[in-house]
């Protein structure tokens, strides 16, 4: 197999012989860690960005609408996969950032306990 293309809706992989795996990775994400300051009239929170570009693959599993705080507001729940980054710990006090919009971390699962791949649930913030 020496060049081939596989397209999937408007992604398309060119592999060779040579390709690397990281390739099924069709999107980028930030990681983002929350940090928060207390101040006298409120707790402002302010975003630090500790993954830039990191490559993954989103499922989406369900999306809900409910009222809350007489406010409807949108879930978007989904699974990411990605190879762990190396010297950062991903944990549920970071938030991800894809496409402007920012996702809570749910979970977050080494996959097959081999310290190389995680699976993590999201939920969308409105």
């Amino acid at each position: 197999m020496s060049g081939f293309t596989i397209s999937v809706n408007s992604t398309t992989i060119k592999a060779s012989s040579t390709s690397n795996a990281l390739k099924v990775y069709n999107c980028l994400v930030n990681v983002v860690r929350v940090t928060r300051t207390a101040q006298a009239l409120g707790n402002p929170e302010s975003l630090e960005t500790l993954i830039s570009n990191m490559p993954c693959r989103i499922r989406w599993t369900s999306g809900r609408e409910r009222m809350l705080h007489d406010k409807t507001t949108h879930f978007l729940d989904g699974v990411l996969h990605c190879r762990k980054p190396a010297g950062i710990t991903i944990t549920n006090k970071e938030r991800i950032l894809y496409k402007t919009q920012y996702y809570e971390i749910i979970d977050v699962q080494d996959f097959r306990n081999l310290g190389k791949l995680l699976v993590i649930s999201l939920r969308k913030i409105e």
